[in-house]
């Protein structure tokens, strides 16, 4: 069976794991280096992103108004592959 444990490696090589494992017998185990952790954005930084990413949000128009009913998704589908609701091409 594979566990996977969050753990930091400091600069001697000595490893902490960061949270706690419980194992019956003695175990081996392959220790992966992942990159270095990415500073963690401010509060300030992290509402800009927020503002950022919200501007992409519903900026993709089909060019008609769209519902959420299952047949105007139906129709929207059916266009996409090129078929009529009653299944001719």
């Amino acid at each position: 069976m594979l566990t996977t444990v969050e753990a930091e490696v400091d600069v001697n090589g000595a490893v902490t794991l960061l949270e706690p494992l419980r194992l019956n017998k003695k175990s081996r185990a392959i220790l992966t280096l992942l990159e270095s952790e990415r500073a963690l954005l401010t509060e300030e930084e992290t509402q800009l992103a927020e503002v950022r990413f919200a501007r992409w949000i519903g900026a993709a128009s089909l060019g008609y108004p769209t519902g959420a009913d299952n047949e105007s998704i139906d129709a929207d589908l059916a266009r996409e592959y090129g078929r009529g609701l009653d299944g001719d091409e």
